[in-house]
């Protein structure tokens, strides 16, 4: 059945971007430059032209501030230690409700069970996830039948042969140094 679904523009969404390195600064920068009010967190402070900075665990502009003021989440952190199980029942619940979740970093940064249980309970309006704790995600997973989970194969970006070759070149005279 056809059905019309409307997106938010920029001035109805605020995002928000678990990560400020090379990925998470590039998206913060392109999306500010479209008009979307953008903040981003990482563990130590970094300045992006345009965009919001949190930091840090704690305080006025650590994670949980940072996470209550997010209509869209993008999860593009490293998996470390400390980031492993970090979207967890309580972090994901900090998230207004009705927001959404874009996970294209690590599948272990989701505790999938407390995020089912959020969808659920129609706290979180969906999720877009390119990445899994076990990959490929087994056919048994209730991520591909639940109705507000989007499901992408890994493929948040693919190769370009012509430039991949040389950075695999590159890699490659790197190691043999």
């Amino acid at each position: 059945r056809w059905q019309e679904h409307l997106s938010p523009g920029p001035e109805d969404c605020r995002v928000g971007i678990l990560g400020a390195g090379v990925l998470g600064g590039d998206a913060a920068r392109r999306l500010a430059g479209l008009g979307y009010p953008v903040a981003v967190w990482s563990r130590t402070e970094k300045r992006i032209e345009g965009v919001e900075s949190y930091c840090g665990m704690d305080g006025p502009r650590g994670l949980d501030a940072f996470l209550a003021r997010a209509d869209v989440l993008v999860c593009l952190l490293p998996l470390t230690a400390e980031t492993e199980s970090l979207l967890d029942r309580r972090r994901l619940g900090c998230l207004p409700r009705g927001a959404a979740l874009i996970n294209s970093a690590r599948g272990p940064h989701i505790v999938d069970a407390d995020l089912l249980a959020l969808l659920d309970s129609g706290h979180l309006r969906g999720a877009a996830l390119d990445v899994f704790r076990t990959e490929p995600l087994p056919a048994e997973h209730p991520y591909w039948s639940h109705p507000k989970v989007f499901v992408t194969p890994h493929v948040a970006a693919r190769t370009n042969p012509p430039t991949a070759v040389e950075l695999v070149l590159e890699n490659y005279r790197r190691v043999c140094r």
